[in-house]
């Protein structure tokens, strides 16, 4: 506990590494896990999750999509987001977020939008799937799914049918614009900061992209998984914990230093307060 709490108070810059495991307590499932998105619809993923679907067979590919939007549209961040968020504003940590998730729940949780590095891109927006252009669009608003293509939406400039800004499989159509101005963030971000202390939480072995980033990036790694909790480097500590288990952790640990932190604050107001409160009564 006092290791933690020694990484985390002197961290000056916390990097939360977000997998699809972040999302499993929010009713999302994860990926390749064994009840995960891949596992049980492997075939679908295989035919509707590639760059190519929107060329050969666009209709299927954007109900495919829809459905996912309308089962998903009524869930929201879980209640880790918050507390993980409150935690660290608490202890005045500046924050920046990778997340290979594409469900917006970081920003639908109030983080800071430019500090967000969605690295498959979201689902708030499309863009064409010719990639005609780099015009990037917000994404429609669907009740049901499609009866026809013309239902879908087309590019303005090629007519082509356009498609989630989401990052698939064997996808040179994909465009990177908001990745890419994500990424040079974030670069510039890390390039401030000495002691950099990654939280990663349900980033799975798969496709180990966020892993290898938090190791190879990051000073500290806090990893936080209920099975791929093993770690590599000696100063690292593992939590075998899903998302809201590991965060609780985290909280319940820095609970201390938390209240500390609110009541200097509480405190350092209180002092500006008096002062304001002279500097009118001078004037009277």
């Amino acid at each position: 506990m006092d290791k933690i709490k020694d990484i985390i108070n002197n961290a000056d810059g916390i990097m939360i590494l977000s997998g699809a495991g972040m999302g499993v307590d929010a009713g999302i499932p994860d990926f390749r896990g064994k009840s995960g998105l891949w596992t049980a619809e492997k075939d679908n993923f295989i035919k509707f999750s590639s760059g190519n679907a929107w060329h050969e067979r666009p209709l299927e590919a954007w109900n495919f999509y829809i459905e996912r939007f309308i089962s998903c549209e009524k869930l929201k961040p879980h209640d880790g987001y918050y507390v993980l968020k409150n935690l660290l504003d608490s202890l005045e940590k500046d924050t920046y977020v990778m997340t290979s998730n594409v469900d917006g729940h970081f920003e639908k949780a109030g983080y800071d939008v430019e500090k967000i590095y969605t690295i498959h891109g979201d689902l708030k927006n499309i863009q064409c799937s010719s990639k005609c252009c780099r015009d990037i669009h917000p994404m429609p608003l669907f009740t049901k799914l499609l009866d026809s293509l013309d239902e879908a939406p087309h590019c303005q400039k090629c007519g082509s049918v356009m498609r989630p800004l989401v990052m698939m499989f064997n996808d040179p159509w994909f465009v990177t614009t908001n990745v890419d101005t994500q990424a040079s963030s974030c670069l510039d971000w890390m390039s401030t900061k000495k002691n950099i202390v990654g939280i990663e939480i349900g980033a799975g072995l798969a496709v180990p992209s966020l892993r290898i980033y938090g190791e190879e990036r990051t000073q500290t790694l806090i990893r936080i998984n209920p099975h791929d909790f093993e770690i590599h480097r000696p100063q690292d500590i593992a939590i075998e914990a899903s998302a809201i288990d590991g965060i609780d952790t985290l909280m319940n640990i820095m609970l201390h230093d938390v209240l500390n932190s609110l009541l200097i604050r509480a405190k350092k107001e209180y002092s500006e307060l008096q002062e304001l409160i002279e500097q009118i009564n001078e004037r009277k």
